[in-house]
């Protein structure tokens, strides 16, 4: 309900373009340091207490969303749910841990397809929040039930989640700094990339590549639709609403397609459509052509889910899965970090749809790196 429009909400509350790339920059600089100490925790302690502790954080965070009331009090829950995907290496390895090999394409298709099933309805509840209360109180509203939805959410999670991974050795009782995780992280993520196969390496150089391109344009596609395009909140919502539609329908089709085309050469595919899809928004003036903009989205995305994490699946090790994968998450973090702060600046200083058209670098890069993975 929120998610979609938090760059937007960031405005509503009076930060500037400028100030949001700062923002969303800190966000993900916090976001680095916890994932990382999440990858390492994750194969130290097992997933389940990881996966737990900093779910409810994260509710916590839509919780301090709701009450905030100006652009100053954004970084109090920006930190809180960037400290929260600490939790995001150890889920990931929960669900590598869990699906067999022969069935990672199609459950990886399900789960996806189950998890982005609320996108078809859920934007539009804040649309029509926006809509109804204005968009500072709207989005203040969809964090409200984002928070109740989520502690009933994480409560199911708490009391079902079962631990994949039992640790041999039982973890030292001697307390460390804060500064001994991220640096032993760290340490123990590089030296488990240096001796993974190539193409994990391959694929790490894809997804920060990738990354940079995400940095460009994601804080500021609602931004960019609502007060440059003029689209009203709610005609934006259908656009997420179809984009979610298209996503769980496809992610239950395209199994059948990777599974005939392979890991790779789906993958492959999926790093081609995103550059498209972004000429298309770059070039839409009208909701016609931000819903095809939506779907050629839906595409790449419900193709390279479930390939890439397949690909990831088959090449990492059960016991380095924590680090290995919260590296996949870091690399792409740390090169966003400049591309947001440079994203707000095109924003405001060149002209709104630059970042999106200089995007189309490192996703074309992305995609020729994967030829050779």
């Amino acid at each position: 309900m929120a998610t979609p429009y938090q760059t937007l909400y960031f405005a509503a509350l009076g930060a500037s373009p400028v100030t949001i790339g700062l923002l969303v920059a800190f966000g993900t600089a916090v976001t680095i340091v916890a994932t990382l100490v999440g990858g390492y925790l994750a194969d130290a302690l097992g997933r389940k207490i990881v996966v737990i502790v900093f779910s409810w954080l994260s509710v916590l965070s839509a919780f301090v969303y709701f009450v905030i009331n100006s652009a100053t009090l954004i970084i109090l829950p920006l930190t809180i749910a960037s400290v929260a995907g600490l939790y995001s290496p150890a889920f990931n390895s929960i669900m590598m841990d869990s699906i067999n090999p022969q069935d990672r394409v199609r459950g990886f298709s399900v789960f996806n397809a189950i998890n982005t099933f609320p996108s078809v309805f859920a934007p539009t509840f804040g649309g029509i929040l926006m809509n109804y209360l204005g968009v500072l109180d709207g989005i203040k509203f969809a964090y409200l039930g984002s928070a109740l939805f989520g502690v009933a959410a994480v409560a199911i999670r708490t009391k079902r989640l079962q631990e994949t991974y039992v640790i041999k050795k039982e973890p030292t009782a001697t307390r460390h700094s804060p500064w001994f995780y991220v640096k032993n992280s760290l340490l123990s993520s590089i030296a488990s990339i240096r001796k993974s196969e190539s193409v994990v390496k391959k694929l790490l150089v894809y997804v920060t590549l990738a990354g940079i391109g995400t940095g460009l344009t994601s804080p500021y596609i609602s931004l960019y639709v609502v007060d440059y395009l003029k689209i009203s909140p709610v005609a934006y919502s259908l656009v997420v609403d179809l984009a979610g539609v298209s996503t769980v329908v496809l992610l239950l089709i395209v199994v059948f397609l990777i599974q005939r085309l392979g890991a790779k050469k789906s993958t492959l595919l999926a790093a081609v459509a995103a550059p498209v899809s972004n000429v298309m928004f770059a070039q839409a003036k009208t909701m016609d052509e931000l819903l095809e903009w939506g779907v050629t989205g839906a595409v790449a995305t419900a193709i390279q889910t479930p390939s890439l994490a397949t690909m990831q699946a088959e090449a990492i090790p059960i016991e380095e899965r924590g680090r290995i994968l919260a590296m996949f998450s870091i690399l792409p973090l740390v090169v966003s970090l400049p591309s947001q702060v440079a994203a707000g600046f095109l924003y405001a200083n060149v002209f709104p749809a630059s970042p999106f058209i200089i995007s189309l670098l490192p996703f074309g890069a992305a995609a020729l790196v994967l030829t050779s993975a």
